[in-house]
C-alpha cells in the first residue's frame, strides 16, 4: 500500500526553510492502508491492497463462469497464488506464477484472464521499482482495454493513464506527467456521483498535488491536496489515517508557501484525528513537524514539548522516523538556545 513508499516516496521534504518536515508519512500505494494508494490493479480503486484470496466477483469479471468458479481451475489457483506472493512480498515467485499464468491464459484463449495477468504484472514492476517494464505493460494493458472498445472515461483506463502519470513523474519528466494528471481529471468528470469515482479523484488528486511540490508550486499542490482531502473525508470519514496524512500534507504545503500559521492549524486538526485512530505509528512524525514549524516561529517552550511528544510516540510504536524527526527538531532547538 510498497517496499515502494520506503524507497520512492522520500519520507522527508526539505522546504525553502532550514528546517526539513516529513513529507507524507507513508507516501505508498500502500500504503499500509492506503494510498488514496493503490488502487486495485483493473477494479475500482480501494485504499487498501487486494485482500488475501481473489472474491467470486472478481473471478467472474475475468470471464470465469460458476462452474470454473467451483472447480478452482488451475489458472485461477495460479493466480490466486500470485497475489499472496505479491502480499508477502515474495515478487520474485509472483511473477513466476503471473508468467505461468498467462501461459495458461493464452493457451485457453481467455481474453480477460491475458489482460488480469498483465495488469498485474504491471503494477508488480512497479512495486518493484522496475518503471520502464511497468510503463511498457501498462501501455499493453491500455491498448487492451481501448481496442476492446472500452471508452476513455471508463475507470479502468483512467487508473491505467494515472499509472503511467505518475510513473512519468518518477521517471522525472514532469510536462508528460502533468498531461496524465489533467487528462484523468478531466475524464472522471462524468463519474462524479460514484463512491469509486470519488476514491479515484482522490488519487488523481493527491499524486498531481506531490508533483506541483516536486516542481515547486505549493498554490496550485494547495488546491489538489485540499480535493483529495475532501475525497478522502467523503469516502473514509474524518478520522482515518489518510486523512490525518493530508492534513500534515496541507500543513507541510502551507509552510512551503510561506504559511506557517496555516500549518499549524493543519497539523493540530491532525493530531486530533490522530489520537482517535487505533493506529498511531505515524502520529509521532506530524507531532515532530509541529515542533519545527513552531521553532521557525519562535515559540521555543511549545515546540519543544511537541518535539519530545513525537519522540516518545516513536518509541513506543517502533517507529524511526518518528524518533529521527523529533530527534532533529530537538537538535535546532538546542542550537537556537545556545545562540
Amino acid at each position: 500500500m510498497f517496499k515502494l513508499a520506503q524507497t520512492v516516496y522520500k519520507l522527508t521534504q526539505r522546504s525553502n526553510k532550514i528546517y526539513p518536515l516529513a513529507y507524507s508519512v507513508i507516501r505508498h500505494f500502500d500504503q499500509k492502508k492506503v494510498r488514496l494508494c493503490n488502487p486495485v490493479p483493473l477494479e475500482p480503486p480501494k485504499f487498501t491492497f487486494w485482500p488475501v484470496t481473489l472474491s467470486l466477483s472478481i473471478l467472474t469479471w475475468l470471464g470465469f463462469t460458476k462452474d470454473d468458479e467451483e472447480k478452482e481451475s488451475e489458472l485461477i489457483m495460479t493466480l490466486k497464488r500470485a497475489v499472496l506472493c505479491k502480499q508477502r512480498e515474495e515478487f520474485q515467485k509472483a511473477e513466476q506464477m503471473l508468467h505461468l499464468a498467462l501461459r495458461m491464459a493464452q493457451q485457453q484463449q481467455n481474453q480477460q484472464g491475458i489482460l488480469y495477468c498483465y495488469d498485474l504484472m504491471a503494477n508488480l514492476a512497479f512495486d518493484c521499482l522496475e518503471l520502464d517494464k511497468a510503463e511498457k505493460l501498462f501501455v499493453v494493458v491500455l491498448q487492451m482495454l481501448l481496442g476492446n472498445g472500452t471508452p476513455q472515461d471508463d475507470l479502468k483506463v483512467i487508473h491505467i493513464s494515472l499509472k503511467l502519470a505518475r510513473i512519468s513523474q518518477l521517471q522525472d519528466k514532469p510536462d508528460r506527467a502533468e498531461l496524465g494528471y489533467k487528462f484523468c481529471l478531466k475524464q472522471i468528470e462524468s463519474h462524479k456521483n460514484s463512491e469509486d469515482a470519488k476514491i479515484l479523484y482522490g488519487v488523481i488528486n493527491d499524486w498531481y498535488a506531490q508533483l506541483m511540490l516536486d516542481t515547486n508550486n505549493p498554490s496550485e499542490a494547495f488546491i489538489h491536496l485540499n480535493e483529495a482531502y475532501k475525497a478522502c473525508n467523503e469516502t473514509q470519514g474524518i478520522y482515518s489515517e489518510k486523512s490525518m496524512l493530508l492534513l500534515n500534507d496541507l500543513a507541510i504545503t502551507s509552510f512551503r508557501a510561506e504559511d506557517s500559521e496555516k500549518a499549524v492549524k493543519f497539523l493540530k486538526e491532525a493530531i486530533e484525528v490522530g489520537n482517535q485512530l487505533t493506529d498511531k505509528t505515524h502520529l509521532g512524525v506530524v507531532h515532530a513537524n509541529l515542533g519545527l514549524i513552531l521553532l521557525h516561529r519562535g515559540v521555543i517552550e511549545e515546540a519543544e514539548k511537541a518535539c519530545i511528544q513525537g519522540r516518545n510516540l516513536g518509541k513506543k510504536h517502533d517507529n524511526n522516523e518518528s524518533i529521527e524527526q523529533a530527534n532533529y527538531c530537538l537538535d535546532q532547538i538546542k542550537m537556537n538556545l545556545e545562540k
